[in-house]
């Protein structure tokens, strides 16, 4: 129970900062991410503050801008994370290739999940996918060392754990 109560939201909340944080680095070292995530944000800021003046109240304009923001990062670096460690538990998947692998392949999948529509990716779209796959691998790896990854799960829990001789 104590696991479920403080060492899985433990786990997830520091995967979920290590992999923002890698996707922070790539966005600013990486060229394709830096001229995406730069364009982004200039463009974004630009017309938030356009939006704000030109409004009489710009508090919901505001509200509404950190919402797409929380949004983004939900669906980008909370949710594959959540999912596979949901998943993972639930059924005591504990491998590290099933940590890493699952939330990579989950995370790089997202934006094409989102868009919905079925054309040939241009090189600048899979390498930006590639970029998020490394950052949903990051969250696996950091989760999958802090959880145990390499502790048997026990059938009855009352039973103490063998050592393994």
């Amino acid at each position: 129970m104590i696991r479920w109560l403080l060492l899985i939201p433990f786990a997830l909340l520091i995967a979920i900062g290590a992999s923002g944080t890698f996707f922070l680095v790539a966005s600013i070292v990486d060229p394709v991410m830096n001229m995406l995530t730069g364009d982004t944000v200039f463009v974004g800021f630009w017309s938030l503050l356009d939006a704000i003046f030109s409004a009489e109240d710009p508090g919901p304009i505001v509200e509404d801008a950190f919402l797409a923001v929380g949004r983004i990062m939900f669906t980008l670096l909370i949710f594959p994370p959540l999912l596979v460690a949901v998943v993972s538990e639930v059924f005591g998947m504990r491998s590290l290739l099933w940590h890493t692998l699952a939330t990579a392949v989950l995370t790089a999948a997202v934006p094409w999940i989102l868009r919905g529509s079925a054309r040939i990716a241009t090189p600048q779209e899979l390498h930006v996918s590639f970029v998020l796959g490394l950052t949903g691998a990051v969250a696996g790896l950091v989760y999958w060392a802090i959880i145990g990854g390499r502790e048997p799960r026990r059938t009855n829990p009352s039973e103490p754990m063998s050592s393994g001789s």
